[in-house]
């Protein structure tokens, strides 16, 4: 009988602790399904850990985390549910946290008052701040009369009174009693507290905050992407290039959100104290997301890159805000001055799509145009067989007659390209053609076989097809990824590898000091960047096709 005993004893002794590994490895596993955006099977996994009578403490964390998992979904009510009991629990050492991520909750329901008095409790520094950018973020489109109406009580919170400051600024006309309030807070200033209420920033590490809109066509988490979806292509590229700078050495930490689409998503995600430390945001992309996160970024001195965008004309004004690609304007004043310079004739003709940077870029070119002697022939919108219009009415088929000494063709619509490539091998076109350097890429693009090389293409960060590290990269990622890059991650894989030779800890983690330093560099896989008292690349190269190389002018 004590042998059985004995037995049992040694039995409960070597297996109990492998059961509570077990579990603890669950509990662990739901965390990360969590950080991955899969939060139906993250709160799955948590709800047996929330029984306080059999996990005891563990079972107010699973609750903290249950109620984020629920937040981050949109379950606010659910989230609400759980989160509070946590914030009341003055022995829950998470007390700070659980009344910011109630206060978020109340935010998202439009109960702004009791979100505020929730904030108005924290007593954590971190958790403050943290609280008071969230508050910004969910205030700063909230009528004037609220604002003013609760300043007294509230006037603690930075972000509230910034909120309220900017909303006065924007009225045409204010009232005696608004001037009053706004008398008390125009020299209101964030800044001299950003010191104190910014998280710590390890020195040794570069931390960056991906946000990208990885679902753009809806859904959520990685199992609905498509093949061809654009986005994912440029976080692969992203993705490759961070794995071999960790293999090499660099001390690198990414952080990766998706937008899904969703502003309110967006606004979360800025709530997140990773953002706030982090050394450099890449993205969004859309415009309504990244002005949102350009204002974010502005206000706590924080660079943030649009990884894709053309489009600077909100960029004017800012300090931290940044194209990876040249801006229209940079890429107008290339395509005029390499004209200048290399091509016979006054005359132009534009054609572009409908497009924001086609758009922008023509008219950018013929406001600019009578500034180095040219005259427009013909400024035509085109969409597909549109462009054979546009080659007529220019009389691009007759040498003698043709109305325009070369034609610029804005677009990145393959099947414009098509058409084009087409009538210029059939006709035997002689005139200068400038074209996009994407027309490159395209697959039935073969240039060399045309009688006449008369294709330029303006580079937007071109590849150097040349280059041994492309060529290296290529087949790397086709090892790992059973295909090789798109054109959108050889531009993510090439941001990477860019931003790491900015910013590191052995260079420091000043952007905008470290690209002024820089001026000109050669790209991994580009031809190379200028940044040098700019926000977005200034070097626009433009070449045409060599006999198997490109010529740069």
């Amino acid at each position: 009988m004590r042998i059985i005993i004995l037995l049992i004893f040694v039995i409960s002794i070597f297996f109990n602790p492998s059961i509570a590994q077990d579990e603890l490895a669950t509990y662990k596993r739901a965390k990360t399904l969590i950080s991955y955006g899969n939060y139906d099977d993250a709160m799955e996994l948590l709800r047996p850990y929330m029984d306080a009578s059999q996990f005891g403490n563990l079972s107010y964390y699973a609750s903290y985390h249950f109620a984020q998992a629920a937040y981050q979904k949109g379950s606010y009510k659910l989230s609400q549910s759980i989160i509070t009991d946590l914030a009341n629990n003055s022995t829950w050492p998470k007390q700070d946290e659980s009344r910011y991520l109630l206060a978020l909750t109340l935010f998202q329901e439009g109960r702004n008052f009791e979100a505020l008095q929730e904030i108005s409790k924290i007593n954590s520094p971190k958790v403050k701040s943290q609280a008071e950018n969230a508050t910004y973020n969910f205030l700063k489109q909230t009528s004037v009369s609220f604002l003013a109406a609760n300043l007294r009580q509230f006037n603690e919170n930075k972000g509230y009174v910034l909120a309220l400051k900017e909303q006065m600024e924007r009225l045409s006309v204010m009232s005696n009693d608004e001037r009053v309030v706004y008398n008390q807070i125009k020299d209101f200033s964030i800044a001299s507290d950003k010191q104190n209420n910014s998280p710590s920033k390890n020195l040794e590490s570069l931390d960056i905050a991906l946000i990208l809109p990885l679902n753009y066509s809806g859904g959520k988490g990685v199992k609905n992407l498509e093949a061809n979806n654009f986005v994912f292509e440029l976080y692969q590229g992203i993705r490759f290039a961070a794995k071999e700078l960790k293999e090499s050495g660099l001390n690198l930490n990414i952080k990766t959100f998706d937008t899904e689409r969703d502003l309110n998503k967006v606004r979360n995600i800025l709530a997140d104290p990773f953002i706030l430390k982090s050394d450099i945001i890449i993205g969004p992309i859309y415009p309504d997301e990244s002005e949102m996160v350009m204002a974010f970024a502005e206000r706590n001195s924080i660079p943030f890159i649009n990884p894709l965008s053309n489009i600077n004309d909100k960029l004017q004004g800012t300090a931290y805000s940044y194209l990876f690609r040249p801006s229209v304007n940079s890429i107008a004043d290339s395509i005029l001055e390499f004209s200048f310079k290399n091509l016979t004739g006054k005359r132009m003709a534009i054609a572009y799509s409908s497009g924001t940077r086609d758009e922008q870029l023509a008219n950018l070119l013929v406001q600019q145009a009578g500034k180095f002697g040219y005259s427009i022939a013909r400024n035509q919108k085109v969409v597909g067989r549109e462009i054979l219009d546009f080659f007529e009415k220019v009389n691009l088929k007759n040498p003698e007659t043709v109305l325009a000494d070369f034609v610029i063709v804005l677009t990145d619509d393959p099947n414009t390209a098509s058409i084009t490539l087409g009538f210029m091998e059939s006709q035997n076109i002689n005139t200068p053609v400038l074209v996009m350097d994407s027309w490159l890429y395209f697959n039935f693009a073969n240039y060399e076989m045309l009688e006449n090389q008369n294709f330029y293409f303006i580079g937007n960060n071109p590849i150097d097809f040349g280059s041994q590290n492309l060529l290296d990269f290529r087949e790397k990622f086709n090892l790992e990824n059973i295909n090789y890059p798109s054109f959108n991650s050889h531009l993510g894989y090439e941001l990477m590898n860019w931003i790491s030779q900015t910013i590191n800890p052995n260079k420091g983690f000043d952007f905008r000091r470290n690209l002024d330093q820089n001026a000109f560099t050669v790209g991994k896989i580009t031809y190379g960047f200028n940044f040098l008292d700019s926000n977005n690349n200034t070097y626009v190269p433009i070449f045409k096709i060599g006999e198997g190389y490109f010529e740069i002018n």
